[in-house]
């Protein structure tokens, strides 16, 4: 497992992961997870924002997410890869949805393109909306680490389906 969660967010536990997980696999027992094998994340600004995020990929409209390879570095965390299980935890560290990266890209941050954010929900696509958000967003992240986003830096792309909503009854119809 993998987890490293930037300020206000908290770490589930050992039995929230564990439970999730027995969640999984009632709905989807071909999928037999465990929490050794989950990428724990959070995204969004606060808790009403990171509400509005899981509803967005709930509707298809937010496909994808983001990641900073020199966050990656400085904790440790696992380099995405297709087949990566993503578990999208709430601001108090409940695991609401997971996903299955389907697709992994990168792109520089000052080479930024349309077909970079197409994965991103509607409202934020748009390059003019995307990048100063991000810059916001990532600089916040990458200041305890004493850095600063710059146009050189890298970042990955994480297409992803959504896999089971621990919210929703469950299987969402995109299994293992």
């Amino acid at each position: 497992m993998t987890m490293y969660l930037p300020s206000p967010a908290r770490a589930p536990t050992v039995d929230a992961l564990e439970n999730f997980c027995a969640g999984i696999n009632r709905a989807l027992p071909d999928v037999a997870l465990t929490p050794d094998r989950l990428d724990v994340r959070w995204i969004g600004l606060d808790a009403p924002s990171t509400r509005r995020v899981f509803e967005l990929i709930r509707h298809g409209d937010k496909r994808g997410t983001f990641s900073l390879p020199w966050i990656i570095e400085k904790t440790g965390g696992r380099i995405p890869h297709i087949g990566n299980w993503i578990t999208l935890v709430d601001l108090s560290g409940c695991p609401i949805l997971l996903t299955r990266t389907v697709r992994v890209d990168s792109a520089i941050f000052g080479r930024v393109e349309p077909h970079h954010t197409a994965i991103d929900g509607s409202a934020v696509r748009d390059l003019a909306a995307w990048i100063p958000l991000h810059k916001a967003y990532w600089n916040t992240h990458l200041a305890p680490f004493g850095l600063s986003v710059t146009p050189e830096m890298p970042f990955w792309i994480e297409e992803f389906v959504l896999v089971y909503d621990a919210e929703n009854c469950g299987i969402t119809g995109a299994g293992g």
